[in-house]
C-alpha cells in the first residue's frame, strides 16, 4: 500500500480518523464513582456514561465535595487493608454511611466523657504552655 502525502495546504482534504467531539470540564467530585477505576489500586473510577460525565452527575454531586474527600481519603483496596492487617472499613457508599454512622453512634454514647475529657485536654495544654514560659 502506498502512502499519500499531504501538505499544509492539503489539510481539509485529509480523512480524519476521529470527529465530532464534545468537550467538558467538571470537577473531579462531580464525575467520581464509589468505586476504584482499576480493582487492585487506588485509582479513583468515574462515572461511566458520557451524558453523565458532562452533565456532572456523579453520586458525589449530590453529596458534595467534603463527603467526596472524606470517602476516597479513607478508602482501602483489599490489597491495602491486608498489608495492614485491617478489615476494610467499607467497600461502597451504603457500607460508608454504616461505618461513619457507628462512629456517630459511639462518640454520642460517650459524649459527656469527651466534654469532660475536652476541659481537661484544654487545661493540660495551658499548664504545658505556661512551664514553656519559664
Amino acid at each position: 500500500m502506498k502512502r499519500k502525502r499531504y501538505t499544509l495546504d492539503d489539510l481539509d482534504k485529509i480523512p480524519s480518523v476521529i470527529r465530532d467531539f464534545q468537550f467538558f470540564a467538571q470537577p473531579k467530585y462531580r464525575i467520581a464513582a464509589a468505586s476504584p477505576g482499576s480493582g487492585n489500586t487506588k485509582n479513583i473510577g468515574s462515572i461511566k456514561t458520557i451524558a453523565d460525565l458532562a452533565s456532572g452527575r456523579g453520586p458525589f454531586a449530590r453529596l458534595g465535595e467534603e463527603i467526596y474527600d472524606d470517602y476516597w481519603m479513607y478508602y482501602l483496596t483489599k490489597d491495602m487493608a491486608q498489608s495492614l492487617d485491617l478489615q476494610r472499613p467499607y467497600t461502597n457508599l451504603k457500607s460508608y454511611a454504616e461505618y461513619k454512622q457507628g462512629g456517630i453512634d459511639v462518640i454520642e454514647a460517650h459524649k459527656r466523657e469527651i466534654e469532660e475529657l475536652s476541659d481537661e485536654d484544654e487545661w493540660d495544654s495551658d499548664r504545658e504552655e505556661a512551664q514553656g514560659d519559664e
